[in-house]
């Protein structure tokens, strides 16, 4: 089946030349272990969604624990490679300057499906805001986790925090008890118009978030006189 990946042209602001773009991909939601087993169960296969759903699980769950156990796991889809970061001074682990990620680069499956890809321009990305993407700063993963009392960074569009109006600011909305953080102004590290980096509450309760950011930010010298706002797509787990 041939793919297609839709994307908008933004403008280059890193260059002078009025003709320079990179293009954004534009995204088409988020889906979870379980719309991917429905899709799997669409094409026909015979079996019940629980026995997909342990048979997926078991097989992440085995290659997670190979790979932090320090082997180098291909998984068809990607490639799992564990990495210790941080200098050591003592020649002791030590959590407050030191961490484990997995380095996940593209595997055969993803290659092959690549060769299939064919991406469509929509045109110019008008002067909206938008969320692209959440990288968790500790584990310098996009996969939709936040650490408490560790660094995330926002990439996107105009979500620079400017204006008056006391709405201004960076929300996470608690998914199951709909209650609203918002973080202090000491709480934003940098505050870009395509980057923001944000510390974690250390004292927000674990759970499932959503991201919202409210602006006044235009770009120009000028504020908006109603703040405008954007939440991303895919919902957040802080842990």
């Amino acid at each position: 089946m041939k793919n297609i990946l839709k994307a908008w042209l933004k403008k280059n602001e890193l260059t002078p030349d009025k003709n320079d773009y990179t293009a954004v991909v534009s995204p088409m939601g988020s889906i979870n272990q379980a719309g991917l087993i429905e899709s799997i169960r669409e094409e026909g296969i015979e079996l019940a969604p629980e026995t997909l759903n342990d048979v997926i699980t078991r097989y992440n769950r085995h290659a997670a624990r190979y790979a932090v156990s320090g082997w180098n796991v291909d998984s068809g889809l990607v490639y799992l490679r564990p990495v210790i970061t941080g200098v050591f001074y003592d020649k002791t682990f030590d959590p407050a300057i030191n961490s484990v990620y997995i380095s996940a680069t593209q595997g055969m499956e993803i290659r092959r499906e690549l060769k299939e890809t064919s991406v469509s321009i929509l045109g110019e990305m008008p002067d909206v805001m938008h969320i692209f993407q959440v990288i968790n700063l500790r584990t310098k993963l996009a996969d939709g986790t936040l650490t408490r009392g560790r660094n995330a960074q926002v990439d996107g569009t105009y979500i620079k925090l400017t204006g008056d109006d006391p709405s201004v600011g960076v929300y996470l909305e608690n998914v199951d008890t709909g209650e609203q953080t918002k973080l202090e102004d000491d709480y934003i590290v940098t505050n870009d118009p395509s980057r923001l980096i944000l510390l974690i509450p250390a004292d927000l309760a674990a759970g499932t978030y959503r991201l919202k950011i409210i602006s006044q930010f235009t770009g120009a010298n000028k504020q908006l006189k109603s703040p405008r706002q954007v939440v991303y797509n895919n919902e957040l787990t802080v842990i």
